[in-house]
């Protein structure tokens, strides 16, 4: 039961803080590398859906994808947004901040992260451009919708209704972007600053993206994502 015991604990703790540090927790990160312990934490991945992710120093808790119980869903996204948003509204979140781990940790190197900051202003040219060429090439905007269900071109019009001033309202680009950004960093995988004109990546969100997303065979596809239709595939 000791064993037991001690894989309770340490679930419990990636559940309430997403994370178990050596720094704060040194105990339960050395009973971690027991095997008895490892097993019964095993078992809780399967059967929960989720994966703990051994980083220096840190275990963080990662929930597979499609995991209703323990990750975001669409309803997450729309209630964050506000209580009358709509499922494109989520739709066009969840791209924006998959569209920024791309720009990111989009690199082919050794070393795939590949810019430290990510200003604001950057952010939306880019998605000015890539939607913008959604809406006027129809052929290869369908292909991505019948590749991976996705309905690339309501987000496209829904990106393109919104105003381009400099305020951060929810019907901006700039107020949609940071939306997406404070989201991610109530999770502890981003920060905003220079008064929220830049986000840069947390050492979570480093560890999380180099140590184990990126190892995922669908990552390629995510690459093609969106890489598809761009002039310039390293931007």
């Amino acid at each position: 039961m000791g064993a037991l015991n001690t894989a309770i604990r340490i679930f419990k703790k990636l559940l309430e803080k997403g994370q178990l540090d050596r720094e704060s927790d040194g105990d339960l990160f050395l009973e971690f590398q027991s095997a008895e312990v490892r097993s019964f934490l095993v078992e809780f991945e399967s059967e929960l859906e989720f994966k703990i992710v051994e980083a220096y120093n840190t275990l963080y808790l990662a929930p597979d994808s499609g995991n209703s119980l323990l990750g975001f869903i669409a309803k997450d996204f729309r209630e964050w947004i506000a209580s009358d948003a709509r499922l494109a509204d989520a739709y066009l979140l969840c791209y924006i901040a998959m569209f920024i781990c791309y720009l990111f940790y989009g690199g082919k190197n050794r070393n795939p992260k590949q810019r430290e900051f990510l200003r604001i202003g950057r952010l939306i040219e880019e998605l000015d451009r890539r939607f913008g060429m959604a809406l006027t090439d129809g052929d290869q905007a369908g292909a991505i919708e019948e590749r991976y269900a996705l309905n690339f071109v309501r987000m496209a019009e829904l990106w393109e209704s919104k105003q381009n001033y400099e305020e951060k309202g929810r019907k901006t680009k700039a107020g949609t972007i940071l939306t997406a950004c404070r989201l991610l960093e109530r999770e502890g995988l981003l920060r905003l600053v220079e008064e929220d004109r830049e986000i840069r990546t947390t050492t979570k969100l480093d560890d999380l993206m180099l140590g184990y997303y990126l190892k995922d065979s669908r990552v390629e596809e995510i690459n093609e994502l969106f890489r598809g239709g761009a002039t310039d595939a390293q931007d």
